[in-house]
């Protein structure tokens, strides 16, 4: 699932609810400092299961949306101290959705190719796609 990642990366993550014990047959593939788990993979009698809790399928125009909605929730967990600040975040990220090419923008958001670049930012759905087996049928002439 995360081939072509490097071993540490920023990936969208905006989340309340989440795992904190995996099943048996699960292996931890990520996480980060505030989620146990980021993304797992469990077999389970001969399929494989791969899970994120980020956000790969989200665009930065979304995440500037979710950070919109969810002020209140970051300045109550001590991410911002007022609105202001969190509408000053959301200004920057949608600026870099505009034009993801900005270095100084994703300079100051901290941020990495990992989620300027859209290709990088959903390489699991690439992955997924590409582990996809489809049978074939055998056709003979």
């Amino acid at each position: 699932m995360l081939k072509g990642r490097p071993g540490a990366y920023d990936a969208p993550s905006i989340h309340t609810d989440e795992v904190e014990t995996l099943p048996g047959g699960a292996t931890l593939l990520a996480l980060n400092r505030s989620t146990v788990v980021e993304a797992a993979e469990i077999r389970h009698d001969g399929g494989t299961f791969w899970g994120v809790q980020y956000h790969p399928e989200i665009g930065l125009d979304e995440v500037t949306g979710a950070l919109r909605r969810q002020a209140d929730d970051l300045i109550e967990s001590g991410l911002a101290r007022n609105r202001r600040e969190v509408e000053e975040q959301a200004d920057l990220v949608e600026a870099l959705h505009r034009e993801p090419g900005r270095r100084d923008l994703a300079w100051r958001l901290g941020l990495d190719d990992q989620v300027a670049d859209e290709g990088n930012r959903q390489v699991e759905i690439a992955n997924f796609i590409e582990a996809l087996s489809i049978p074939v049928r055998n056709a003979r002439r």
